[in-house]
């Protein structure tokens, strides 16, 4: 089989045996990429070196950076190690469907092809379901891009000539900045409708950055505001955009605390017996 003309980047950091299934997940995929670059953010150990080393048929170049730069300087550095015309990434804690690459590149590479594309992603470890013959794609509007994340970084793949912007500096809400200033810059985008990719861990109110709603929250606000100072949106577009984030924040909070309290009910219950 043909090599898919795709560098994947995976930025890392202490991420341990999450390094490992990612990579996996890579070398599992029916349609191979050419390269993987993976950009060790500063580890500080030999993990990294060792993770690679053990990957499976996978022809990965390892970047070490001197300083712990975050998630979109470390994407930056994949992007300028790459060599593809295509860009795709995930995240080292996250992981793919087998037929990701394959039935994302049918897209890509087919009649009427977008610049960019995403996917559905699951999260909590949920089980992958069965895909449909061929994949659906719809686009990605100016609006669905400013409401929601619908291109989660782990989802995205970009045509290399296509790139209008790269990631910025911060540390919270650096990968949808990203896919919305390209967006919102004129780079078609289209979503499939399927989940390709996954996450062990819940969509916010876990463990790691996700866990941390008061940075995601003044993330997702920088990243507005940015987009505001740049011109990509209008006044009349951020100031509703201030309100819904909000009220999304606020619906974050409530479900976290249920899910605690759940959880709560569920530890406290075998001890009353």
């Amino acid at each position: 089989m043909t090599p898919a003309p795709v560098s994947v980047v995976v930025p890392t950091y202490r991420d341990g045996d999450a390094l490992r299934r990612a990579l996996e997940s890579v070398a599992n995929q029916t349609f191979q990429p050419r390269e993987v670059v993976v950009v060790d953010d500063a580890t500080g150990d030999d993990s990294s070196e060792k993770t690679c080393a053990a990957a499976r048929t996978l022809n990965i170049r390892l970047v070490k950076l001197p300083t712990n730069a975050g998630p979109g300087a470390a994407r930056n550095a994949g992007i300028a190690e790459s060599t593809e015309p295509f860009l795709a990434f995930l995240d080292a804690d996250d992981e793919w469907h087998p037929d990701k690459l394959r039935r994302q590149m049918e897209i890509m590479l087919g009649p009427r092809a977008p610049l960019l594309s995403s996917h559905r992603k699951g999260f909590k470890g949920a089980a992958w379901r069965c895909l449909e013959a061929r994949p659906q794609a719809t686009s990605i509007t100016r609006l669905s891009i400013l409401i929601s994340n619908v291109a989660p970084i782990s989802t995205v793949v970009i045509r290399r000539d296509a790139l209008r912007h790269h990631f910025p500096a911060t540390y919270a809400c650096e990968d949808y900045w990203f896919v919305a200033a390209n967006v919102l810059s004129g780079v078609q985008a289209a979503r499939i409708d399927e989940t390709l990719a996954r996450a062990d861990k819940p969509a916010f109110g876990g463990e790691g950055l996700s866990g941390r709603l008061h940075a995601m929250q003044l993330g997702e606000m920088h990243a507005h505001f940015a987009l505001w100072r740049q011109g990509l949106i209008s006044a009349w577009e951020y100031a509703p955009l201030l309100i819904w984030t909000l009220l999304k924040y606020l619906r974050r909070i409530a479900v976290v605390t249920l899910r605690n309290c759940a959880v709560f009910s569920a530890e406290v219950k075998p001890q009353e017996q």
